[in-house]
């Protein structure tokens, strides 16, 4: 359960404010909710599927103290990345009418790629050896974080201060990644 508590909170948190959450958040003001969810999280369970499967791999290929230092410094690298970055840096979203579900995919899975979200997949996997898990936790993280943004977002957003969710996700990652190189060196 440990793991997939710290894959839960770990992509969910991650993806607060993130350009997917933008996509879902956009699109859901625009097109039926339910279909933009649907679009949204098939392509964040393909992203987050091929994400762990490369974690896998790195784990079996890397002793744990190397796959834990490196993904401490990952954490630690997007938690000040984060904590630095200006606000309104994530992309704005067009989309037509047609075939939303699809459309929704498409933006949501090209724009996870290489993301903060699919990395912390990628590391968590790698740090841990527990791919279900973390797969898991990280769908569960993506469900509550785009159910909130295709049919509460807007309201929900508005009320928190941009600043305040970037230093708390920000935080967040960098004490991840503090536990991870302290763990890397027992």
């Amino acid at each position: 359960m440990g793991v997939f508590l710290v894959a839960f909170f770990a992509v969910l948190l991650a993806e607060i404010g993130d350009k997917t959450q933008l996509v879902t958040l956009t699109l859901s003001s625009r097109f039926p909710p339910r279909q933009v969810l649907t679009g949204a999280l098939a392509a964040l369970a393909a992203i987050t599927g091929l994400a762990v499967v490369l974690g896998d791999f790195l784990a079996n290929l890397f002793p744990q103290r190397t796959t834990l230092l490196g993904s401490g410094l990952f954490f630690l690298a997007v938690g000040i990345f984060m904590f630095f970055r200006k606000e309104g840096t994530d992309e704005k979203v067009d989309a037509r009418e047609h075939n939303i579900t699809m459309q929704t995919f498409a933006m949501v899975f090209l724009a996870e790629l290489g993301d903060k979200t699919q990395l912390t997949a990628i590391a968590l996997t790698a740090a841990y050896g527990r791919p279900l898990a973390v797969f898991l936790g990280a769908m569960a993280g993506q469900f509550v974080n785009h159910s909130a943004a295709a049919y509460l977002g807007s309201k929900f957003l508005s009320r928190l201060p941009a600043r305040t969710i970037r230093l708390s996700s920000s935080g967040l990652f960098i004490v991840f990644g503090i536990v991870f190189l302290l763990t890397s060196y027992r």
